[in-house]
């Protein structure tokens, strides 16, 4: 409540007061509770860590932060006129669905959907229930059922060697993935129950053939945010092949900063960084590619990615190139044959429920990937077709899902970013 009324002051100030002085001072304090939570991130145990450590974070701080500072430059640019009455300026910066992980909206995009009104309108209602449908089966029959191999892995790490750290790297950059994007697609849904659209966050970023193209696919409103608030205004690609470079590796540390405050999410940061500028200087990654070698670019790409995850999802950034050395240390593909995998945290049936849940999810992301819009192909069926398989995939969610007795129900991932 407090940055909402700071915000509001500066947004109202900066409408007729185009200084950069007080642009920089409404950053900053808008994002002070941001800044002090990244600083104590980095402190570690040290010893006046304590007097922080019990300071609750807020719900959705590091997103609804950055639609405060988008909007405040965005007046200062002359890009939209501030909105003058603070309810709607809260409800723009507070709305329920989005505020937990994204996306991050920006106001021209979302504030006047919020306003106008809307009208009752069946077919965007049946479009939210989908998908709602959806994000609940990528969280409990993807995303969770992975997450007990990730955590049995990750959180044993010692006694884990080769093939073991590389499906646990794997199932966690597709449980992040998939948890993120359940998410988003449930935000999505429940916006779209009142008839308001939020864009999409992600574009089938396992499909891409680069970092650079990752990038264009992957948390899509941060991405953007980054090179609009941070890589353009440092000069983006405009003063030469160095400096370019330069301000994508600060760009990175920006980024890797914003999802939290520790040496891990710097180091993360950083590798995407060096990936793109090694893209960058590599004639080989500029270059188009179809078919199979296209497929090898993308397998590669996968791997650099799962790397620098499995960064990302160690306790400590020792303890991620622990694992990575782990993992390339020994090689015993055995362990797919004899049984070893049972004893990760998913029995045999709950493997073959995970393995055919990821093939439902390439298939359906093939089909977005070729532009065919599932939900438009839906509407042609005959309604009681159609509700056929909505309550189909409610039931099989709830027989099949990873939860019932004894189930914590986690929180989603970048929830805690």
């Amino acid at each position: 409540m407090a940055t909402i009324i700071i915000s509001y002051g500066f947004s109202m100030l900066l409408q007729n007061t185009k200084s950069k002085i007080l642009l920089w001072a409404a950053i900053i304090i808008s994002a002070s509770p941001l800044i002090v939570n990244r600083i104590v991130g980095f402190c570690g145990k040290m010893e006046y860590y304590s007097v922080f450590e019990h300071l609750i974070v807020p719900l959705g701080l590091s997103f609804y932060t950055m639609q405060m500072i988008a909007y405040l430059v965005d007046i200062y640019t002359d890009k939209i006129e501030p909105q003058k009455n603070i309810l709607k300026y809260a409800l723009f910066i507070s709305f329920f669905p989005q505020i937990i992980q994204g996306p991050i909206p920006r106001y021209e995009q979302l504030g006047n959907q919020l306003f106008e009104g809307h009208s009752f309108d069946d077919r965007k209602l049946m479009r939210g229930i989908q998908l709602i449908i959806w994000g609940f089966f990528l969280k409990f029959m993807i995303a969770d059922k992975a997450g007990i191999v990730v955590d049995t892995v990750f959180d044993g790490f010692e006694g884990y060697r080769g093939l073991f750290v590389l499906i646990a790297g794997v199932l966690y950059s597709l449980q992040l993935y998939t948890d993120f994007l359940a998410c988003v697609t449930l935000s999505q849904g429940m916006a779209m129950l009142f008839g308001i659209e939020l864009i999409d966050n992600f574009n089938h970023p396992y499909f891409a053939d680069s970092i650079k193209d990752f990038w264009r696919r992957w948390h899509i409103s941060l991405s953007s945010w980054l090179r609009d608030y941070i890589y353009i205004p440092l000069g983006g690609n405009r003063k030469g092949a160095l400096r370019k470079n330069i301000n994508l590796l600060a760009t990175f540390v920006v980024s890797g900063i914003w999802h939290g405050g520790g040496f891990k999410y710097l180091f993360w940061g950083m590798m995407h960084g060096i990936y793109q500028v090694v893209e960058s200087l590599v004639p080989y990654f500029s270059r188009k590619f179809t078919g199979p070698a296209k497929a090898f670019r993308v397998l590669i790409n996968f791997f650099l990615v799962m790397i620098a995850w499995i960064i990302f999802r160690a306790d400590t950034l020792r303890i991620g190139l622990r694992m990575i050395y782990r993992m390339v240390s020994k090689f015993n593909p055995w362990i797919l044959f004899d049984g070893s995998l049972y004893n990760l945290g998913l029995h045999e049936k709950e493997w073959k429920v995970l393995f055919v849940s990821l093939l439902v999810l390439l298939y359906v992301s093939r089909k977005q990937e070729k532009g065919v819009v599932l939900r438009d192909v839906f509407e042609t069926y005959n309604m009681a077709f159609r509700w056929v398989i909505y309550i189909g995939a409610i039931v099989t969610i709830w027989v099949f899902g990873t939860y019932g007795l004894g189930y914590n129900a986690n929180d989603f991932i970048y929830g805690g970013f």
